[in-house]
């Protein structure tokens, strides 16, 4: 009985050492049998596919780190100790002289027999510029949110291998065949966006040395709605996203796509709408610093009134009561129907896990009161809309009168280099020719008269609305700046929004006008 129990208990020894043999092989790479002998194959390096700006550069893998895949050999020792730093070099020595092949980076080149370089790609090296849109990978390398998740099989996740031949125990064979597979670690396969990587690093510049902290800004093409740059604040490290889980600001909130109240920069729309229905840009009204509808005052910010106006000097002046009263003169379907056809209360599908908010866009039946009315004349009440959505409908109010929807992706590459190019939409005309001069001439004028903007060659209009939202007593207030650049011949329309600031012409307009005159300087 003691023979049997003893043989037992060896048994179980034995098997519990081949259980941790085979254990620790796995942590080092894959065993399989290969006729007579077995293989094991060691994973070098992995990454992912490409996001392109819209010629051709890319925004991931833009760095790489040299590594080294080294067999088990004497000379490869003196090698690596040369070539990657102690620590490295001691956990490399720890495997090799176990007879097991080792991984490591590399401080600089190191050749010799038995030893493979990859260039490991690095994906989000800093600065990245697009995380908001880009998103980030788990541990197993899949997408999670954004551009990852939305584009996970197309990017995939790629491999680049090592593969030796071992014996019994796993031990590396001396003289046996070793294959290296690269995997498709560098192919071109991946995703062309509308971006220019040099128009969203200038945004972003601009963006982080402003006094807002928490906003967005969206650079369009003025004539087809193509997002060339996007940049939301606060920013988040792809690389570690876990480090901004619990920050108040909400850094993982695309600002850009995200509706809020919009103020007066919702004029540029109402006027348009008046222009289409009979209300001349000569009409007048005279402002005395307030305006009672339905028994509810309106205040015009000069609060001694700006006199008597048109449409031109009301928009200059921002004027709310010019406003109302204009509003007034039209049915009210009218600016609804427009500000629906300009994409308001709309939704937009960037890609699959990108989607800009519909918003809110009120029906008539809400407002059918003069108060109501009112409200919405100055882009106030329940009306709420993403920079994004103001951006397109800034565009199509300049462009000539055809609206587009904004893009992101243009085309999508293989694993050979081609290409196939996402069809570009053909636009819908929302205004007549002669309605987007005008507000065009109406919002050069009012750009012309406002001293904080030194970059004359453009247009645009301000806004300081209230958000409904109070913090200690205090009303928070969404302020901003849409406009577009050349004055004479658009070529880009760009909205800069900022979340709990002070005015549109102190927070966002010296981002706008910095941003433009970057551009132009560097076209």
């Amino acid at each position: 009985m003691k023979r049997v129990v003893s043989v037992f208990f060896c048994l179980i020894f034995s098997l519990s050492a081949l259980m941790l043999r085979l254990y620790s092989l796995s942590t080092s790479g894959v065993v399989r049998s290969a006729g007579t002998g077995s293989t094991l194959t060691v994973e070098v390096a992995s990454g992912r596919g490409f996001l392109y700006d819209r010629i051709g550069l890319p925004f991931v893998n833009t760095r790489a780190q040299t590594v080294a895949a080294a067999a088990p050999l004497a000379q490869t020792m003196q090698v690596l100790r040369e070539a990657c730093t102690p620590e490295d070099f001691s956990e490399a020595r720890f495997r090799l002289e176990k007879g097991l092949p080792a991984v490591v980076p590399l401080l600089r080149d190191a050749a010799g027999e038995g030893i493979f370089t990859v260039r490991r790609p690095i994906r989000y090296a800093e600065p990245f510029l697009i995380e908001h849109l880009a998103g980030y990978c788990d541990s197993t390398g899949h997408g999670v949110c954004g551009l990852e998740k939305s584009f996970d099989a197309l990017l995939g996740t790629r491999s680049c291998t090592v593969t030796y031949d071992v014996d019994a125990t796993g031990r590396v064979l001396c003289g046996g065949n070793t294959r290296l597979s690269d995997g498709g670690l560098w192919s071109p396969r991946g995703v062309q966006l509308t971006l220019e990587k040099r128009l969203q690093a200038a945004v972003r510049e601009a963006m982080l040395s402003s006094r807002i902290r928490k906003g967005a800004a969206v650079l369009l093409d003025a004539q087809t709605s193509d997002i060339l740059a996007m940049v939301s604040l606060p920013e988040w490290d792809a690389a570690h996203p876990e480090n901004s889980l619990r920050d108040k600001d909400s850094p993982f909130l695309n600002r850009a796509l995200n509706p809020v109240s919009v103020g007066s920069v919702y004029k540029i729309i109402v006027a348009a709408a008046a222009l289409e229905n009979g209300v001349p840009e000569t009409f007048r009204y005279t402002c005395t610093g307030e305006t009672v509808q339905d028994g509810v005052t309106f205040h015009c910010h000069l609060h001694a009134g700006h006199g008597a106006q048109n449409m031109a000097q009301a928009m200059a002046n921002s004027c709310n009561p010019w406003f109302i009263h204009a509003a007034r003169q039209i049915p009210i379907d009218a600016i609804l129907d427009l500000s629906w056809r300009l994409g308001l209360g709309s939704s937009v599908t960037l890609a699959d896990d990108i989607v800009c908010g519909a918003g809110v866009l009120p029906d008539s039946a809400e407002l059918q009161s003069d108060a109501a009315r009112a409200n919405i004349a100055f882009g106030q009440g329940r009306l709420t809309a993403a920079p994004l959505q103001i951006a397109a409908a800034t565009a199509a109010c300049v462009n000539g009168g055809i609206y587009h929807e904004p893009r992101l992706i243009c085309a999508l590459y293989d694993d050979q280099g081609r290409r196939t190019q996402t069809e570009l939409s053909a636009g819908e005309r929302v205004l007549r020719s002669d309605t987007s001069d005008t507000v065009r001439e109406l919002l050069v004028y009012a750009a012309a008269q406002t001293e904080r903007l030194t970059f004359k060659d453009c247009g645009g209009k301000t806004a300081t609305a209230q958000s409904g939202f109070y913090r200690d007593g205090v009303e928070q207030l969404n302020t901003w700046y849409s406009g577009f650049f050349p004055a004479r011949q658009p070529q880009y329309v760009l909205t800069v929004f900022c979340e709990d600031g002070d005015s549109g012409a102190s927070d966002c307009l010296p981002v706008f006008g910095k941003i433009a005159q970057e551009i132009c300087k560097n076209p």
